[in-house]
């Protein structure tokens, strides 16, 4: 599954993050690195707060600029904006940052495959469509922002006596990546078996749908 969610980010990366977004939050990232980098010397040379030695200040100036620059980075909106604006009843929605599924399309997404019936097929298209772009939103913005607490704790371990407790805090959370990677290869998995599937007998009922596929309720309904 983890392989199969990694192709999937790889395919739909570039359908959810915008490349020019992403180079400006780099520079961004990159000024505040070395703002950081230039303000942590200058402290260190004062203070001595990255501790002593000739090779522990440097790690620790480093790690600590490097991660402060990746958390700025995940901060900096990279999202490719929905064209148009998705709006029900006049408020705008974001389908973008869905995260869950409707309940009969959940036992699809679990550890164990199962085939997708035909009443359920339209579901798990449109709900899992949804799904991997709130996932694969959800991994460009986590990725850097626990890359840099990782870094961070490092830093705070090379340069202290800390014990390493808060390397093991720092490393449960950066874990959940590929949780989140797996998720998406379990989501692929179902909306590949309910290509597969019979579609049902009958006419859909397509009149009203919204933007995303599924149906939106109106207040006159």
């Amino acid at each position: 599954m983890f392989t199969l969610g990694w192709r999937v980010l790889l395919a739909r990366i570039g359908t959810v993050v915008d490349a020019a977004r992403v180079r400006r939050a780099a520079w961004i990232a990159v000024a505040c690195s070395v703002v950081v980098l230039v303000g942590a010397v200058a402290l260190q040379l004062a203070f001595g707060w990255a501790g002593t030695g000739p090779a522990r200040p440097i790690v620790v100036i480093v790690l600590v600029s490097l991660g402060l620059g990746s958390i700025v980075f995940s901060c900096v909106p990279t999202d490719r904006p929905l064209d148009p604006a998705a709006t029900i009843n006049g408020r705008q929605v974001r389908p973008d940052w869905q995260m869950s599924v409707r309940w009969s399309v959940q036992p699809y997404l679990g550890r164990r495959q199962r085939p997708v019936a035909p009443e359920d097929r339209e579901a798990v298209l449109t709900d899992v469509r949804l799904l991997q772009r709130g996932l694969i939103r959800r991994l460009t913005r986590l990725t850097p922002f626990l890359g840099g607490i990782a870094l961070l704790g490092v830093a705070a371990f090379v340069g202290s006596d800390l014990r390493p407790i808060g390397l093991l805090w720092a490393a449960l959370y950066v874990c959940t990546l590929p949780e989140l990677v797996v998720r998406l290869g379990r989501s692929e998995r179902a909306r590949l078996a309910a290509l597969s599937a019979d579609p049902p007998a009958g006419d859909a009922d397509t009149a009203k749908h919204g933007v995303d596929g599924s149906k939106v309720r109106l207040p006159d309904d």
